[in-house]
């Protein structure tokens, strides 16, 4: 299941949009496999870097950063994605609905 379910969770972050972002539950769920949110964050960990993925567009569903991504916010707002005053991003307004 790693491999096959990580080029998924890969292939499906990919696809994100420029400006708007997803939660690891939010991949699980739209892959299929609503009890695997941990798995969608172990893939992003593992990203090989030559897959140049938009990961920083992946967050907690309640909008908190990737703990460890020490430039997410910036590249976030540079595609123009917007924040709480308690630095979580505005999911109703950029949360990916595919």
């Amino acid at each position: 299941m790693k491999n096959g379910f990580f080029e998924q969770v890969y292939d499906l972050v990919s696809q994100i949009p420029t400006g708007s972002v997803v939660s690891y539950s939010q991949i699980a769920r739209m892959l299929e496999q609503p009890h695997n949110a941990r798995v969608v964050g172990w893939a992003m960990r593992q990203t090989p870097p030559e897959r140049n993925l938009p990961s920083h567009r992946v967050v907690k569903k309640s909008g908190e950063l990737a703990p460890g991504f020490t430039n997410q916010r910036h590249l976030l707002e540079q595609e123009g994605v917007t924040f709480d005053q308690k630095g979580r991003v505005l999911m109703k307004v950029h949360n990916w609905n595919r």
